[in-house]
C-alpha cells in the first residue's frame, strides 16, 4: 500500500518502512525561486516514489510536462518537453563512503529530512536542449522575414 509523505520536495527520513508516493505540480513559481530567467512558463507533473528500508531509502523521481522558453531564432515562445526518470539511493551512514555517485548518496542517520528542491530543479534544466528553436516553418513569419532581409549572400 502506497502512502503520501508530505509536501513532495521535502522527504522526511523518520518514516516507517514501506512505500510512499507523492505527486505534485511544478509551475513557474518553482523556477522563479531560483532566479531562472530562461524558463517563462512551466507545467510539470513530479512524482516521487520512495521505498523506505531499514538502512536506506530508494527514490524514483519522475518529471513529465513542459516548459516555455524563448525561441533562439524568432524570440517567440516555444514549448519544450520535459521527460525525466531517475533512481536515487540514500544510504544511512555516519562516515563518508567512496562509492557515492550521481545515484547513490550517503546521509547521516540523524538527518530528519531531505530537501529535493535543488535536485529537481537541476534535473529539469539538464533535460532541456541547449538551443530552443521552433520546428521548421513554425517561427514567427514577421521575424523570419526580418532575419532573411538581414542575411548577406
Amino acid at each position: 500500500m502506497e502512502k503520501e509523505f508530505g509536501t513532495g520536495i521535502i522527504v522526511p527520513i523518520k518514516l516507517t518502512s514501506g512505500v510512499y508516493e507523492n505527486v505534485f505540480t511544478l509551475e513557474q513559481s518553482f523556477f522563479d525561486q531560483f532566479g531562472n530567467q530562461d524558463i517563462h512558463g512551466a507545467q510539470i507533473e513530479a512524482a516521487i516514489t520512495l521505498e523506505k528500508q531499514e538502512s536506506s531509502m530508494r527514490l524514483l523521481v519522475a518529471l513529465k510536462g513542459s516548459v516555455v522558453r524563448l525561441c533562439d531564432r524568432c524570440l517567440g515562445n516555444v514549448t519544450m518537453p520535459v521527460d525525466y526518470n531517475a533512481p536515487i539511493i540514500l544510504k544511512f551512514s555516519n562516515t563518508y563512503m567512496e562509492e557515492e555517485s550521481d545515484e547513490i548518496f550517503f546521509i547521516d542517520p540523524t538527518t530528519t529530512e531531505i530537501d529535493l528542491t535543488q535536485y529537481i530543479y537541476d534535473s529539469v534544466c539538464v533535460t532541456l536542449p541547449l538551443q530552443s528553436i521552433h520546428p521548421a516553418g513554425q517561427c514567427d513569419p514577421d521575424m523570419e522575414q526580418k532575419i532573411a532581409a538581414l542575411r548577406i549572400n
